[in-house]
């Protein structure tokens, strides 16, 4: 599986992102599955989502990490049984895993148009007000909504909604920002990886 790219966050959180270009064949023979994963696994209808899947426990593996060794709680969030916290996402053939000491989030979207269509479900930016061009407009909201999901997941109550989630505002050519989340603070980094925007977070 190629490495895409690999971030040292700070001491005690890594970032790891990967384009998956292997077969499914090849991934199910990479990784061994039980129990709880087997069944997770098995209720995935796409074979793009089962390779994401599979790719997710490919990293861990090469960090030293059997599948048991990842859980979930009674609301979805994932955990380590080491005690380190951990995020997952992926979007296409891209997949993101961040582990860490501490709280973290993260988020990869592809950017689409049709992230402008829907805009108004999330932020409360104005897109048609601005003298942004396109891309820029495209570029800003993929950014808003990353920063929003890679929040929700460090925050971990899966009862918030997306509303709740602020977001300072920022300039598309940006690499940080910062979120609220009820009485909690958040600084986000952003990265542009080919087509898709990369966002991580953690309390500040």
């Amino acid at each position: 599986m190629p490495l895409f790219e690999t971030i040292n966050v700070d001491e005690t959180t890594c970032l790891y992102v990967w384009k998956v270009t292997e077969s499914l064949d090849f991934l199910e023979q990479e990784v061994s599955l039980e129990g709880v994963h087997q069944v997770k696994y098995d209720a995935i209808k796409t074979e793009s989502d089962k390779k994401n899947f599979l790719a997710t426990r490919c990293i861990l593996k090469s960090l030293g990490y059997a599948g048991k060794d990842l859980f979930y709680d009674e609301k979805g969030k994932p955990f380590l049984k080491d005690g380190k916290h951990i995020s997952i996402s992926h979007s296409f053939n891209m997949v993101v895993v961040v582990v860490s000491e501490k709280p973290v989030g993260v988020d990869i979207e592809k950017k689409r148009k049709k992230i402008v269509d829907v805009a108004e479900k999330f932020t409360q930016w104005d897109y048609r007000d601005t003298s942004f061009s396109a891309r820029n407009v495209l570029q800003k909201l993929t950014m808003i909504w990353s920063a929003k999901e890679a929040g929700f997941k460090a925050h971990g109550d899966p009862n918030i909604t997306v509303s709740q989630v602020l977001v300072k505002d920022f300039f598309p050519n940006d690499t940080q920002t910062k979120i609220k989340i009820g009485e909690t603070f958040y600084n986000v980094s952003f990265m542009n990886l080919d087509d898709f925007v990369l966002a991580y977070c953690q309390a500040s």
